[in-house]
């Protein structure tokens, strides 16, 4: 497969996966379709290593288990960051989140639209405001 095809395939298996999914932390929620995005990919998700948190409050202790503080932390030890206007189908971008809460992470899908959570339902999100992205592939 070409790195293009690879790119959507991982990224039509994430969509299928997600899309219309409600957010619930730590079961269907941005760092949970990050690191699914990224099986899609072949790599071993370490954004998972942290166990299990249902609340706002579980999921920051998780991140401080892994010895951070945010997601875009976990993505940069990983992959190199990218400016987002450079993001292509498959890679991952981070904003802020609407809720206060951290970043906000989504996945490239095409032109200037992203797999994201917004008002609680994963979906097709207008790419906007995005402040960080990585290349994965």
């Amino acid at each position: 497969m070409t790195e293009l095809e690879v790119r959507v395939a991982a990224t039509e298996a994430t969509f299928g996966r997600f899309h219309g999914q409600l957010l619930v932390l730590g079961k269907t929620d941005c760092a949970r379709m990050v690191a699914f995005h990224l099986k899609q990919l072949g790599f071993k998700a370490s954004l998972l290593k942290a166990g299990s948190y249902s609340t706002p409050v579980g999921a920051r202790r998780a991140l401080k288990a892994m010895g951070v503080s945010s997601l875009a932390e976990i993505m940069d030890q990983h992959f190199p960051r990218i400016a987002p206007a450079e993001a292509r189908t498959g890679d991952v971008l981070c904003g802020p989140s609407e809720d206060g809460m951290g970043d906000a992470m989504a996945i490239r899908l095409h032109r200037e639209n992203a797999l994201a959570f917004l008002n609680g339902v994963c979906g097709e999100v207008v790419i906007s405001e995005y402040v960080a992205a990585w290349r994965v592939v």
